[in-house]
């Protein structure tokens, strides 16, 4: 049976292109939605024997939205706006289990070709920008910090010193098992 995507499994990280050598991609706080459109712009021809088609350049854009806040993520693409400056981004998917240790991801460089803040009286604020790719996104292998895994991924975190982070204790009640020590509350009915 095929398994639905859900959209909260896939989070964007980012980094500004300058700053390869000496930072970390960063994840925006508070993304509600983003969307890849691949489009590409097809050259019609018409000659006396009809119209001949030629396949125009591939050109790729990233649908940002999120919540806007005083997230450093947030305030380094607004600056990149401003300032047009080529910024890498990282779509990360968490449906799919680790490699090594990184997660399947597709990556480009592109510049944010603007970059808008609706404040409507009865939400919050918004941050809505769209990424032009040079070129076009490329598969790969991402390294993600357990900090970033943790909050996508919902894990639980100790109170410790230097803690690891672990998967959370369904509450979930455990139909149609008994555990060890426990008698079931169920009687069956007789007839």
């Amino acid at each position: 049976m095929n398994t639905p995507l859900k959209g909260k499994d896939k989070v964007l990280m980012f980094r500004l292109f300058q700053d390869k050598d000496k930072a970390s991609a960063t994840r925006l706080a508070l993304q509600t939605t983003h969307s890849i459109k691949n489009s590409r712009k097809n050259d019609s021809t018409p000659t006396k024997d009809g119209n001949i088609v030629s396949a125009g350049t591939l050109e790729t854009t990233i649908d940002i939205e999120a919540i806007a806040s005083d997230d450093l993520t947030n305030q380094v693409l607004a600056y990149a706006q401003k300032k047009g400056l080529e910024v890498e981004v990282w779509e990360i998917d968490f449906s799919q289990d680790p490699q090594n240790g990184k997660y399947v991801a597709q990556y480009g460089v592109g510049y944010l070709s603007d970059w808008e803040v609706p404040a409507e009286v009865d939400s919050n604020t918004t941050i809505k920008t769209t990424l032009t790719i040079s070129g076009e996104l490329v598969k790969g292998l991402a390294t993600v910090s357990a900090v970033d895994v943790a909050t996508v991924k919902n894990f639980f975190r100790d109170t410790v010193k230097n803690p690891t982070e672990v998967t959370p204790i369904d509450e979930a009640p455990d139909y149609g098992t008994e555990k060890k020590g426990t008698q079931s509350s169920s009687a069956t009915p007789s007839k």
